[in-house]
């Protein structure tokens, strides 16, 4: 086989390695799964900084313990829907992503419904397991709060970034 041709095979398979292990890590989140979440990052240290109650976490151990206490609650229902992706795979084993989001947050005891829009800047490295996430950066660009009692919606919040606590 030619090895222009074999470069390029090994690329879109490498693409879609990354596209699947994105697709992993969201499913993971909603399902409430820690340990999966946490996998599909490098192990040690990591940079993952997002818009929101997760802030800045520097070691994959440390996303854990957040995900743990913000996510895994009973009342908290999420959903992530991303795409489409721009990747671009690098000679050396690395990659970078750009993803939009579309996440859904339900929190039932507060009876809240978040809707946000964003965008996240990935980093990626393959691994002896496979690809995995080393940078991982969100962005929100849209933020919806919506609040609901009696079979009523009433708008809380919206606008360009998240609303202010407090």
């Amino acid at each position: 086989m030619d090895d222009t041709l074999l470069r390029r095979i090994e690329r879109l398979e490498d693409i879609e390695a990354i596209k699947k292990l994105k697709a992993h890590y969201w499913y993971s989140c909603d399902q409430k799964n820690v340990e999966a979440v946490r996998d599909c990052f490098v192990e040690g240290e990591v940079l993952i900084d997002y818009d929101g109650p997760v802030g800045l976490v520097r070691h994959r151990d440390d996303l854990y313990a957040v995900f743990e206490k913000v996510g895994c609650q009973p009342n908290i229902v999420e959903i992530h829907h991303g795409g489409p992706p721009q990747i671009d795979v690098l000679p050396d084993g690395r990659a970078t992503g750009i993803w939009g989001l579309t996440y859904h947050l339900l929190d039932t005891s507060m009876q809240v419904l978040n809707i946000i829009g964003g965008y996240y800047t990935d980093e990626y490295v393959k691994t002896e397991a496979g690809w995995r996430i080393q940078r991982a950066v969100f962005r929100v660009v849209s933020s919806s709060t919506l609040g609901y009692r009696d079979r009523v919606m009433k708008a809380l919040h919206m606008g360009a970034g998240l609303p202010r606590s407090g």
